[in-house]
């Protein structure tokens, strides 16, 4: 049965697999806009609205993050159990019209709900991609087209402040047409292109046959089931959940406040900030998102289901040398080449992660690892980090209140950097302990 439901799968033909690749690639980068284009704007919302550097802490970050990761399970278990082209398409609209809907917000409250809409709609995507990806390709198969997707998470990070940036420009002139300001404009145009990579989607990718038996699928893919698996590997995913968690409170901190660092401390306005910090970053991104399987890779074939967490500990020793030193750069051009270096190593988690939960994960479970990922990624990162950087940069006194922002993430990869060695010190010796999977 289940060699009959891999190669029906196998005959959906190469190029309506990249067709589906392609297009979840597309809409994972038309996300990160959505999702990063508050950080560009925010001192222009800031001061039309009478909004805070706190109130803009939790539009940026709990605001998103804790509907992302609330809804994230149970759509990763309708999307391990039902058709996941359907949840997609209403997950794609509903973030790309809410991210619309912001451009008319009036004040915190209304922006709030419309970034909630934004992340509900966005907890879909990944989850859905990871397990559509897994039937669209045999196990040997898989590492590419997954670092494709992937590549996004790393290349997004920062690139999306140069496509924020480039329609913050084109808005600029158009204000008086549309009788709105630049940055309400920047979030209309920015939320239109999902609806036409959905239309898109809807009409060019099938769902696939799952690569499991009828039988195993119905059985074995419940929460419980799914419970009972985490607890008899809890000393494996535990640290290496977490450790995806702890990454972003720096790794997504960066991008959120650089813009404004560089607009604060280095008298850049916000679309030369998002054009500086994106155009430096994005190649150092798309190289790491490459760089970082083609490694886990090679020590996967000497030592199985080690790859990923013996990749992610080399990119952890980088991590406590770069991440403490580089917000702190006086020199801007110095500043923004060690940025460089901390986004690619960042980049090993955009990656990583996914492509392990494919080599040692179950495929009835891949949807839920995937969205306990983003839990931990969101709720650390996303929920905890921006607040947690204006927390820091004020501990204890700062320089000068410009300074603020920078210490504070300076702080955090000194926080960050060492829990990442310890939990990716425990996933390698505890990644022996792994089944082998086949599926």
């Amino acid at each position: 049965m289940s060699s009959l439901v891999a190669s029906r799968a196998e005959g959906q033909g190469p190029w309506r697999k990249w067709v589906a690749v392609i297009l979840l690639t597309l809409l994972f980068a038309t996300s990160f806009v959505d999702r990063f284009i508050l950080s560009l704007l925010a001192d222009p919302i800031s001061r039309d609205l009478g909004l805070g550097d706190v109130q803009l802490g939790l539009l940026m970050g709990a605001g998103f993050s804790i509907l992302y990761s609330l809804a994230g399970l149970p759509l990763a278990h309708w999307i391990d159990r039902y058709q996941r082209k359907r949840l997609l398409l209403a997950g794609v609209v509903l973030w790309s019209c809410t991210t619309i809907a912001s451009g008319f917000a009036t004040g915190f409250t209304s922006l709030l709900i419309c970034r909630a809409g934004v992340a509900i709609g966005e907890a879909v995507l990944t989850p859905a991609a990871v397990s559509l990806i897994a039937d669209y390709f045999v196990r040997e198969k898989r590492a590419t087209p997954m670092a494709v997707y992937s590549s996004v998470g790393a290349i997004m990070g920062t690139g999306s402040f140069v496509v924020g940036a480039l329609v913050l420009k084109i808005a600029g002139p158009l204000q008086e047409t549309f009788s709105m300001a630049p940055w309400r404009l920047t979030l209309v145009f920015v939320g239109l292109p999902g609806l036409l990579l959905a239309l898109c989607f809807l009409l060019l990718v099938r769902e696939p046959v799952r690569r499991v038996s009828a039988d195993k699928e119905g059985a074995q893919t419940g929460i419980g089931d799914f419970g009972r698996y985490l607890r008899s590997k809890w000393a494996f995913y535990v640290p290496f959940l977490l450790s995806g968690g702890l990454l972003t409170i720096f790794g997504l901190g960066m991008p959120t406040w650089m813009p404004t660092i560089l607009v604060r401390e280095h008298g850049f306005d916000p679309s030369e900030a998002g054009f500086a910090f994106g155009f430096r970053t994005a190649p150092a991104g798309l190289f790491g998102i490459f760089f970082w399987p083609w490694l886990a890779m090679k020590i996967e074939k000497r030592h199985r289901n080690s790859g990923p967490p013996a990749a992610l500990l080399i990119a952890a020793c980088a991590a406590f040398i770069v991440f403490p030193i580089a917000p702190r750069i006086e020199d801007t051009s110095l500043l923004l080449a060690w940025m460089t270096v901390a986004v690619m190593i960042s980049g090993a988690w955009a990656v990583l992660p996914v492509i392990g939960f494919q080599i040692f994960s179950p495929s009835r479970f891949r949807g839920k690892l995937a969205a306990l990922n983003l839990l931990s990624m969101n709720l650390l990162g996303f929920g905890l980090g921006p607040s947690l950087i204006v927390y820091l940069g004020t501990l204890g006194g700062a320089d000068g209140a410009a300074s603020e922002l920078s210490l504070g993430l300076s702080r955090a990869g000194l926080l960050v950097a060492p829990l990442l060695l310890v939990t990716m010190i425990i996933c390698l010796i505890q990644s022996r302990h792994l089944v082998d999977v086949d599926d």
